[in-house]
Order: structure tokens, then C-alpha cells, then sequence
């Protein structure tokens, strides 16, 4: 995972994109943000790279906002405590569409604004 962090940052901040990603220590969510040319390509490289399997996309297209304007890509590690909540996330997101989604991504937010503190 330390890897995957330190080259995601730079690379992330050079593309402009921002984003948060969360690791239960079995599957991982991520939220990237930024131009559509710069989110094509990073997910590009995400489905080249064989470390990665079943690579889904739960939602794509134009957000209002920024939700990680300040992360190159938010991340604090696996947690045994946050493993099942984000589980249900995840599951919720792939079965319940648009309505589960924003609760994944908003639970995203949160951890990453308690992150900063």
C-alpha cells in the first residue's frame, strides 16, 4: 500500500486530480476528481496494472464540486474498526446505484476531514 501512496500522490498532483481512497484489507474504493482526460488515464493504468482485479466502475460523469479539493489522494491506512462499515459502503454503492454511492463517497469525506485533524 505504501507503494501504491507514494507514487499516487505525485502523479495524482501532477495530473490535477484529486480524490481519497480506502483499503478494508480486502478491496479497495476509490474517488477520483479532475478532467476527464486525467481520469481516463489513470484508470487506464489502474486496469493495465495486474495487481488489480475486478476493477468496477460504480459512477462516472461531471460533480458540482470538488469533494478532496486539498487531496492528492486522501488515504490513512487499513482499519479493523472501519473494515465492516466500509464492506456494507461498497456493497450498497454496487446494488443500490446513485443513492449508494453518494453515501460512500460522503463517508469518504469524513474520514478524510477527520484525517486532517
Amino acid at each position: 500500500m505504501e507503494e501504491i501512496v507514494q507514487v499516487s500522490i505525485p502523479r495524482n498532483r501532477s495530473l490535477e486530480v484529486t480524490g481519497a481512497l480506502l483499503f478494508t484489507g480486502n478491496r479497495f474504493a476509490q474517488y477520483l476528481e479532475g478532467a476527464p482526460a486525467a481520469i481516463e488515464n489513470l484508470k487506464a493504468s489502474i486496469l493495465r496494472d495486474r495487481r488489480h482485479r475486478e476493477v468496477q466502475t460504480i459512477a462516472s460523469g461531471e460533480a458540482p464540486h470538488r469533494h478532496f479539493v486539498t487531496w492528492s489522494l486522501a488515504y490513512a491506512g487499513p482499519s479493523h474498526f472501519v473494515s465492516d462499515i466500509i464492506e456494507r459502503a461498497l456493497n450498497d454503492a454496487l446494488e443500490k446505484g446513485d443513492e449508494g454511492f453518494e453515501a460512500l463517497v460522503q463517508m469518504m469525506s469524513e474520514f478524510s476531514i477527520r484525517g486532517r485533524g
